[in-house]
């Protein structure tokens, strides 16, 4: 009778120096992403904030009406107050009403923003499908401060027909820059004066420089994509 023989093969060894080898080669991988999307996130924040300095000014002094007051031809003095939603995002409101009707809406363009007649509604906190031009504020053309506010976002998602981050790019103004208005058939222009960096708490944004002139100012939240600053625009009408 044969006896066939069966020999059992030996146990095959683990190559750990080929599996660190894979581990590195991964946690290589996992650190440059990481590294990256520090990189694209942080660093357009960063390049922003070096180059905000110049431009980061005091508040404006001596205002002809007290800081909790807004002047405007139409509505005379308006209570305005700063506060927080429940994400912490800091904006102003007002218990203003209109006491008579007041046109509902009008546009705005930045030439140099590449902004083409964005819509802007006349006395409304809400701004994601338009600008919102802070209620009891001047109407453009009148004496007083026309303040518009407007989205922004980091400078990489900026899209100017996104009212979500079209003022991503508002500290591109520089003085000299023409803001058009179209209000009820007219047709307003109006030139960079200054721009600066101001905290939420602010409200002397919302003034106009001095009690005759007519001037419109733009805002966003700084540096773009969050809320810790605002920027404001001021310019005057020509």
């Amino acid at each position: 009778m044969n006896l066939d023989i069966y020999s059992k093969d030996p146990p095959r060894q683990y190559d750990f120096e080929k599996s660190r080898k894979k581990d590195r080669i991964f946690s290589f991988f996992i650190l440059g992403v990481g590294i990256a999307s520090i990189v694209f996130i942080v660093g357009p924040l960063l390049i922003w904030s070096f180059t905000a300095i110049q431009f980061t000014g005091s508040r404006i002094e001596n205002m002809p009406v007290p800081q909790e007051k807004v002047l405007s031809l139409a509505s005379g003095e308006v209570i305005v107050q700063e506060v927080q939603d429940e994400d912490g995002f800091s904006y102003f409101t007002t218990d203003y009403r209109p006491q008579e009707a007041r046109p509902k809406i009008f546009y705005v363009s930045i030439p140099k923003l590449g902004i083409n007649k964005a819509l802007t509604k006349v006395d409304t906190l809400a701004f994601y499908e338009n600008l919102s031009h802070f209620p009891g504020t001047a109407l453009p053309g009148e004496v007083g401060n026309v303040f518009i506010t407007g989205h922004s976002a980091l400078p990489q998602f900026a899209d100017r027909n996104d009212f979500n981050t079209i003022f991503s790019k508002l500290s591109d103004l520089e003085v000299g820059d023409i803001v058009d208005v179209e209000f009820e058939g007219n047709k307003y222009r109006y030139l960079v004066q200054y721009k600066k960096i101001v905290d939420p708490k602010d409200l002397s944004v919302l003034k106009p420089i001095s009690k005759g002139a007519k001037n419109l100012t733009l805002m966003t939240c700084v540096p773009p994509g969050t809320s810790i600053k605002r920027m404001v625009v001021i310019t005057g009408l020509i």
